[in-house]
């Protein structure tokens, strides 16, 4: 069944309170960080959004330092002007304290370095024999495997009032997560380059997981890498997922070290939610591949690199959408493409599976790469021709398709573009948040044909959500229908 949760923002900057007029139609509530903000009644000036107090201890990450006598004053007295106080659990539940505050505007809070279950379990409990509004327990994560005792403490306590997550890279998927095991709120940032606050943007939260609406899950899908958070998948397979009524999540799973997140989240029996499929992206390909032992295709397949996991009863099993995806988009735009000259440019594991994808339908590409050690034994390999980006002239090839990073991040493109035919077709496996790559304005500015990253991915997604469910991906507009309902 269909629920909603308040999503939640932290004012942490005076700069930050012009925003709140523009944004608070879909906030639910507004914690004010009265240890960062002089004045900090000031804010209810600009929004009639619930307000939260909290006056961040030192110990707990925040800038107070006065007296607890001081502290319990301060306290007291934003009672009476605020609609919630945010107690910590440690220091604040004091009889003086609680005698003031009613307990519908106590918020009790914790704020720490990871621990163990049962310590983090024994914690939760001690602080809900004080009756209050809502439990906060925030871990600052140091590694991808402090996630599992918050969604395990989420999971077992199943209080409608307890908020549990962690923050950290390897670990903000539990920011999103947490709302759809039975968490009564989502916190979101304003300023996305605070690291100590959560990882995501209020708008994106609506956008990708259709928040403040949640339901309940039983398995997790989710996307992997180093550079996820930019991802268009999650948007896609969840609006996929609402519109089929089915109990999946899709998270980003963000990460520098496949194998230890792999380990230590993905097959770890303890999370109570299993993953049950991943998309791979890079650098994670070749590792991915290694990790499952069932191959669903290519079993003679010389690259040994995969973007698709999916788990089975006996082990992971491993497919790739790569090579389909480009064969499927050239085909949709280039009329007898497999007879023209066409150049593949990185050997990673999508230039990697494109190229052998081709090589066994009779197509012969070349392989184009920076590193050339790596070029050439790919090229010897399969088999194909080799020219390093050096010597890359594009005015040689008909079809071009980019499969490096390079214009994701910066603003850098992969050769000299104003060699290229006018005619040329271009493929361009990267995309970016805010807009199209350098390489992509360019063939647009000029009128050439060009399927950008973003269709790529649309392609890839339709492919790898068949993969995983086994049923096709509804149509775009039936998906368009259920984001904006």
């Amino acid at each position: 069944m269909k629920r909603s949760v308040n999503i939640v923002i932290s004012v942490t900057k005076l700069n930050q309170l012009d925003v709140l007029s523009t944004i608070t139609d879909s906030i639910g509530l507004i914690e004010v960080r009265a240890d960062l903000i002089p004045n900090s009644e000031c804010v209810k000036k600009y929004t009639s959004t619930p307000l939260v107090y909290i006056l961040r201890s030192k110990s707990e990450g925040g800038n107070y330092t006065g007296s607890p006598t001081d502290r319990a004053q301060q306290l007291i007295n934003a009672s009476d002007f605020f609609d919630f106080v945010e107690l910590e659990g440690e220091r604040d539940l004091t009889p003086e304290i609680l005698n003031s505050i009613p307990k519908e505007k106590r918020r009790i809070s914790w704020y720490g370095p990871s621990e163990s279950f049962e310590n983090i379990k024994n914690r939760t409990e001690k602080y809900m024999q004080v009756p209050a509004s809502c439990y906060k327990l925030i871990v600052n994560a140091q590694s991808s495997a402090d996630a599992i005792p918050v969604v395990r403490l989420l999971d077992t306590i199943k209080n409608k009032s307890l908020v549990a997550y962690a923050i950290g890279s390897d670990t903000a998927w539990t920011q999103i997560s947490a709302p759809f095991m039975g968490a009564p709120e989502i916190h979101a940032n304003l300023d996305p380059e605070d690291k100590n606050t959560p990882s995501f943007s209020a708008s994106l939260l609506m956008d990708d997981y259709g928040l403040p609406f949640v339901y309940s899950v039983s398995h997790f899908f989710g996307i992997i890498g180093n550079q996820v958070f930019g991802s268009v998948s999650p948007e896609r397979h969840n609006a996929a997922y609402r519109s089929l009524n089915l109990p999946y999540l899709y998270l980003p799973f963000q990460t520098e070290h496949f194998s230890s997140f792999f380990q230590e989240v993905i097959n770890n029996q303890e999370l109570p939610i299993p993953v049950s499929g991943l998309t791979v992206v890079s650098p994670f390909k070749t590792e991915a591949y290694e990790t499952a032992s069932i191959d669903l295709k290519n079993t003679n397949s010389i690259v040994k690199a995969c973007n698709g996991l999916l788990r089975k009863e006996n082990g992971w099993s491993r497919y790739s959408s790569d090579a389909k995806g480009s064969i499927e988009a050239l085909n949709g735009i280039a009329a007898n493409w497999q007879e023209k000259n066409i150049a593949i440019i990185g050997c990673g594991g999508a230039g990697s599976s494109i190229a052998e994808k081709m090589k066994s339908l009779n197509i012969t590409p070349t392989l184009v790469n920076r590193t050339i050690s790596k070029g050439k034994m790919l090229a010897m390999t399969l088999d194909l021709p080799f020219v390093s980006l050096s010597d890359f002239s594009p005015g040689k090839y008909d079809v071009i398709i980019h499969c490096t990073p390079i214009g994701k991040t910066d603003k850098k493109v992969p050769f000299d573009v104003s060699k290229m035919k006018r005619e040329c077709v271009v493929i361009d496996h990267v995309y970016t948040q805010q807009s199209n790559t350098p390489l992509v304005k360019y063939c647009r500015l000029l009128g050439m044909h060009v399927i950008d990253g973003v269709q790529m991915a649309d392609i890839q997604i339709k492919q790898q959500f068949l993969s995983m469910l086994k049923i096709p991906m509804p149509a775009g507009k039936i998906i368009e229908q259920v984001k904006t309902s």
